[in-house]
């Protein structure tokens, strides 16, 4: 029997002239408002938390289990990109080598060719003091 607001006060009214106003108040209030079937024991609210506990371990493992799926993920690209950069790193160390082998060429090249220059350099600067030599002593001679 579900017992409504009327009712309650019309209990109120009759344990009010029976125990008096303030007995038949605190009386009243110990009574919940709705049917007694409707409240939450403590093994309600136990088997409430249980369940959703359960369900919170359930999502917390899905979402661990993604995680570990993503940080292998990422391990693996760390990988590539490690094993792309140390092939990078040999073929750019080759590509100096190579690279300092052609400046050695090319040095090798501009002293010789500096060698000769000044080879020519040489001779013809004493040709020409030769010759104004010669032009000196013969026009001092005569």
């Amino acid at each position: 029997m579900l017992v409504d607001e009327s009712r309650r006060l019309a209990l109120l009214s009759r344990l009010s002239e029976v125990l008096g106003e303030e007995e038949a108040r605190t009386l009243i209030e110990c009574l919940p408002p709705v049917r007694w079937e409707q409240l939450a024991t403590k093994d309600d609210v136990k088997a409430s938390e249980n369940r959703i506990r359960t369900e919170m371990n359930g999502k917390f493992a899905q979402v661990d289990a993604e995680f570990a799926r993503v940080h292998t993920r990422i391990d693996g690209l760390e990988h590539k990109l490690d094993a792309g950069f140390e092939s990078l790193r040999g073929e750019l160390a080759e590509h100096r080598a190579e690279q300092r082998g052609e400046l050695a060429e090319h040095r090798g090249e501009i002293a010789l060719q500096m060698a000769r220059m000044t080879r020519t350099m040489v001779f013809v600067v004493s040709g020409f003091m030769l010759t104004i030599w010669g032009t000196m002593l013969g026009i001092g001679l005569t």
